[in-house]
Order: structure tokens, then sequence, then C-alpha cells
């Protein structure tokens, strides 16, 4: 079955959404919880696609719009939550989700997307088309 790119759907959060998202950090939600907050990114324009094979969520990824005073006003993309089943990484489904995003962005009127990773997703990232820049930094108040 080829793989489907769609935004999320209230009936994936008992389709592998949790569990795929679970392979970043602990998730730690029913999925009533994560419905709830769903429902409130959704409000605030945040978007979330998943790649789904035999109908079960093996990709996701999430794209935040932010509006600047920068650039007149314009507007970049962050990606963030980029996660795929281990047993379906390196088959083109995490790929397909950072892209679908790059396009919605782009589709978004925004003049560039961002993201964080760690060095060993830099090569990844690389061959979707992202290149190196600036330095991350974070300071965790939990």
């Amino acid at each position: 079955m080829p793989l489907e790119l769609r935004p999320l759907e209230q009936g994936d959060f008992n389709r592998g959404f949790l569990e795929t998202l679970a392979n970043l950090t602990e998730v730690g939600l029913t999925p009533e919880e994560a419905i709830h907050i769903w429902r409130g990114r959704n409000a605030a324009g945040v978007r979330t696609v998943v790649a789904a094979e035999n109908d079960q969520v093996i990709a996701t990824a999430s794209l935040i719009l932010e509006h600047k005073f920068l650039h007149r006003g314009g507007t970049i993309g962050h990606i963030e939550d980029v996660a795929t089943l281990p047993d379906h990484q390196g088959k083109g489904a995490g790929s397909a989700v950072v892209r679908a995003l790059v396009e919605l962005a782009r589709q978004s009127g925004c003049y560039k997307v961002i993201l964080s990773c760690n060095d060993q997703n830099l090569a990844f990232y690389s061959k979707v088309g992202f290149r190196r820049h600036d330095n991350g930094m974070r300071i965790d108040l939990v």
C-alpha cells in the first residue's frame, strides 16, 4: 500500500500517532488529552502532517508559522517534532512529511523555514534541502 500524506486527524490518536511521537521523547498523554491539545494547536494555526501506511501513522511533523516584525512583517515556518517509527526510518516517510511542510510553508507565504536538530540528524535534513545555519541554544526550565 502506498504512503498516504495528510493532515493529522482525530482518529490518528488511536492509529499510532502518539507512539510515533514517543520515538522523540516521552509523550505522557492519553489520546483524549492529546486531542484536546490538538484542537488548541489547530486554532492557533499549528499544522501537523502524518505519513500513514495501512491506516497506521508511521511518521509525523508539525509546522508553526511566526509572523515577524522583520522583513516587513514576513512569516517564517518552524518545523518541529519530526518523528518516524524505527522500522520505517530510511524509507522516505520522514522526508515526505518534512517536504510536505516546506511546501505548506511556501504556500503560506513564508520567506524561510527553520528547524533545530542534533548533529546525528544533519545528513537527513541536508538531503531534504536544509543547510546548517547558526547555533542552537536552550535552557531547560523543568
